[in-house]
């Protein structure tokens, strides 16, 4: 419902969830959002109306449950909006009227997850900025629970005919998705069937990623395998923090071996590096 309410609606539905008992009622109201008390006592009509509010006393109003649950929407979003548009650099004076057009424009949840996603990317990279080292496991101590996505490159180990792109980087689809909760992350990549000639017998080969190991504490572990999917956690890459301000960028990498479905499939590789980018 909240999507279908007006700027001064919503600004109404605000004050009543925040305001102290005492000061929920009209005049108050007028008095802190600056506004004439006939205007607000037409749109405290209108939500009553849509069953959001109702009067208790005569001079005061209250949310009903229904009310309730919309305005603890709306603070939240609002919230997040703020912060948003504060890692965008808006100016403190026209954050609050933004905000507020956004509400009243009643954004999608698809594209409010969406800008939720760029708030923690922004959020990381304040965090990190400056950091030389830092690990995977830092990173998800300060995302909530849900899903992420990030680009990424898989280089050789070593450059070979000019080119440090290992065969695997064609091997999945791209951005990767990181997994968290309860503070741990697995990064997840979707293998794709691809098709290479064979160093041998110079036939083409098609096949698909089926096993993958990563480097940890001097050892190669084994990732996990599920259908088209292969994982490991996020704790194995190593980060650092590259540039300032908007500009930064967190980089994390980790070693790899894989395995193809028909032979090798990052032949003649032994190894390539999996790098992760949050920009």
């Amino acid at each position: 419902m909240s999507e279908n309410l007006s700027g001064i609606q919503i600004q109404l539905l605000l004050y009543f969830l925040e305001a102290e008992p005492k000061k929920r009622t009209v005049t108050e109201a007028a008095r802190y959002l600056n506004k004439p008390k006939s205007t607000l006592t037409h749109v405290l009509d209108s939500l009553d109306e849509l069953a959001l509010m109702e009067r208790v006393e005569a001079r005061k109003s209250a949310l009903t449950a229904a009310g309730q649950s919309v305005a603890q929407e709306l603070l939240h979003k609002r919230n997040f909006l703020e912060q948003y548009m504060q890692y965008q650099d808006i100016p403190p004076a026209q954050i609050k009227e933004n905000v507020l057009r956004a509400l009243a424009a009643g954004f999608s949840d698809e594209f409010m997850e969406r800008l939720a996603e760029q708030e923690s990317r922004m959020h990381l990279k304040e965090i990190f900025a400056g950091r030389r080292n830092f690990s995977g496991r830092e990173i998800c101590d300060h995302l909530k629970d849900g899903s992420y996505y990030f680009p990424f490159i898989i280089y050789r180990e070593q450059i070979k005919n000019s080119n440090n792109l290992s065969m695997a980087n064609r091997g999945f689809e791209n951005p990767c998705e990181l997994i968290v909760k309860n503070h741990e992350g697995l990064i997840y990549l979707t293998a794709k069937t691809v098709s290479a000639e064979s160093m041998s017998s110079g036939k083409k080969m098609e096949g698909r990623v089926n096993k993958l190991q990563y480097l940890r504490d001097g050892e190669f572990r084994d990732g996990g395998i599920d259908g088209r999917y292969v994982y490991f956690p996020i704790t194995a890459l190593d980060f650092i923090s590259m540039g300032k301000g908007r500009d930064t960028l967190l980089h994390g990498s980790v070693c790899l071996k894989m395995q193809c479905s028909v032979g090798d499939f990052h032949m003649p590789e032994s190894m390539a590096v999996f790098a992760l980018f949050i920009h």
